[in-house]
């Protein structure tokens, strides 16, 4: 044996000597202390986000609220009105035929035809629904009692309805300002129709469609005063905190522009009798 390699075998043994041998607790010795050692390739994965089916997204309902925690007495003082017309003279002039008044929750409290005084020369049945017999029948009523029940159904209410100021000058009946919610007349009902930006009017059809998802005044069908007034109301119903608001202000507008014009009154006359040359 060379040198070169007694040098080496002596190292190895040197080297020995100085390790420390740690034993193994004696339950973990031999083979069986690497039984709980997971091996690399047996490592859990983490298991893949479960996602949810991808679907059409289900839209939210439409239809708002309206209006379920009105109190009892409030609700007493709403009444929503329609009529329906016939043309009379020469046809353009209109008639009121028929009368439907209804309460907050939709029910009917007047529903009246009306013996019509003057001939009538068109029933505008197709969209009226009115005919001859319906004017003749026992169950109309003269035009002075259906004023007489209509009156007494507004009094001290708030009138909800559609294009009221057509119903109201065929019935001939006034009603305040402040106590009136016309859906035709609300400017966010509305709608601009040229450049001028001057806000119309809108068909009833179109925003019971597009506000409440409801179908009414279906083409070829008649109309049916009931379904109108109903719409009317739960238009009213869809923006009824808004809308009051926005009476509110104007009530108290209104007020205050009164109580001004109270107080400048006397100045005014009296700066006017100075004004005023004595009669040599």
């Amino acid at each position: 044996m060379d040198s070169s390699s007694s040098r080496n075998s002596k190292l190895r043994s040197r080297r020995g000597r100085n390790r420390k041998v740690v034993a193994a607790p004696p339950d973990t010795q031999g083979p069986e202390r690497y039984a709980n050692v997971p091996h690399p390739n047996d490592r859990k994965k983490k298991a893949p986000r479960s996602r949810k089916p991808q679907g059409k997204k289900t839209k939210r309902s439409s239809s708002p609220k309206l209006c379920e925690n009105v109190p009892c007495h409030e609700r007493a003082k709403y009444v929503a009105l329609d009529c329906e017309m016939v043309g009379v003279q020469d046809g353009h002039k209109s008639a009121v035929a028929r009368v439907c008044v209804l309460d907050w929750e939709g029910d009917v409290l007047l529903d009246k035809f009306v013996r019509v005084t003057e001939p009538v020369a068109d029933y505008r049945t197709f969209v009226s629904g009115i005919r001859k017999e319906h004017l003749s029948s026992d169950d109309a009523v003269d035009y002075e009692e259906c004023q007489s029940l209509v009156r007494s159904l507004l009094e001290g209410r708030i009138l909800v309805g559609h294009a009221l100021k057509n119903d109201l000058r065929a019935l001939n009946i006034s009603h305040p300002w402040h106590d009136t919610r016309d859906t035709a007349k609300y400017e966010p009902f509305m709608k601009t129709r040229f450049d001028n930006g001057v806000l119309w009017p809108r068909k009833l059809k179109e925003l019971a469609k597009e506000k409440l998802g409801q179908t009414i005044q279906k083409d070829g069908m008649e109309h049916s005063p009931i379904e109108d007034a109903k719409a009317a109301l739960d238009l009213y119903k869809s923006v009824r905190n808004k809308w009051e608001k926005v009476v509110d202000y104007k009530v108290k507008r209104t007020r205050q522009i009164k109580m001004q014009k109270e107080e400048t009154a006397p100045m005014q006359s009296a700066e006017k009798s100075r004004d005023v040359l004595p009669v040599q």
